[in-house]
């Protein structure tokens, strides 16, 4: 995870989610919703009250047969009930691991003050309702008045984004760029890292599997893609970036340990629907001397092919 956006969210939380100090009110609380963005695979939307509160944020594919707004106080106890199942699964799997200073209810489900937020994980030519209502922290009951939106995701993602990527030491930093070279931080993206000999054993099932040989170039964009494919069909297995990442490889703050004299590839993609904004860098690894940089021309994507890059 990016470790300025794990400090941000913690910061919030000690500041805001866990502080009994926090001020609220049950009387007359209004949620507003600006919508930000909408594109194939994500929202964006801003939320902020009229009066200090905890409320519920949430998103649902709409439904023609039902209106939520016809009977609030059942639509807000039903989205209440399903917050609480997902807390407590949460809450169960950490006390399953020897973790006992968990947060409340209040302070992991609902949100306070002002927020922006992404949804991610939305399907193409989807209608979606995106609401917000205030909840009583210590009954958990809805409070206010319940502010709905419906929105239609586009049939696919209209926003040109490139990632340049760089390696520096043991870290490695993306960069998602505009069209005018500028660093665009208001978009979903996923990424993955993976050894070049995780690749020999992906080639040699698949070549087993379908009785053909692949080439590396070949056998790297497929893996790829179906790595990307996988998450767009598990959003919730995703680990969603935005703006610059920056990820020391390590064992401990990634999945694996950059290797002197090893070959990786990272391959990058927009989390928006499909496969638009996809890249993929191969470089090797020396040691703590490794200092590369890499733009959207030396990557392996979707539409063009190198295969002359650093062996």
């Amino acid at each position: 995870m990016n470790k300025n956006y794990l400090l941000i969210l913690l910061l919030g939380i000690l500041t805001i989610g866990c502080n009994p100090e926090a001020k609220w009110t049950d009387n007359e609380v209004e949620v507003t919703i600006n919508l930000e963005t909408v594109s194939a695979g994500f929202a964006e939307c801003s939320f902020s009250t009229n009066k200090d509160a905890y409320y519920l944020i949430a998103i649902e594919e709409a439904r023609d047969d039902y209106d939520p707004m016809t009977n609030k106080k059942n639509f807000m106890m039903l989205a209440l009930d399903s917050a609480n199942l997902n807390y407590l699964f949460w809450r169960n799997e950490l006390l399953k691991n020897g973790e006992y200073n968990i947060a409340n209810f209040a302070s992991h489900a609902l949100q306070y003050g002002e927020i922006n937020h992404f949804f991610t994980g939305l399907l193409p030519s989807q209608k979606y309702w995106i609401y917000a209502f205030a909840v009583n922290p210590e009954t958990l009951q809805p409070i206010g008045t319940l502010k709905l939106i419906t929105i239609n995701t586009k049939d696919e993602s209209e926003i040109d984004i490139n990632f340049e990527y760089r390696v520096k030491n043991d870290w490695d930093y993306i960069y998602p760029m505009d069209t005018k070279g500028n660093l665009f931080a208001r978009f979903p993206y996923i990424a993955t890292t993976r050894d070049s000999l995780e690749l020999i054993e992906y080639i040699q099932a698949r070549q087993e599997e379908y009785g053909v040989e692949l080439t590396e170039i070949t056998a790297v964009k497929t893996y790829f893609l179906e790595y990307v494919l996988d998450l767009l069909i598990n959003p919730k297995e995703a680990n969603v970036l935005y703006g610059v990442s920056a990820i020391e490889n390590d064992g401990i703050h990634s999945h694996l340990i950059f290797e002197e004299g090893h070959t990786y590839y990272t391959g990058i993609a927009g989390f928006d629907g499909g496969f638009k904004q996809m890249a993929v860098y191969k470089f090797k690894w020396e040691g703590e001397k490794t200092n590369l940089y890499f733009y959207d021309t030396d990557s392996t994507n979707m539409m063009k092919m190198y295969e002359d890059l650093p062996d």
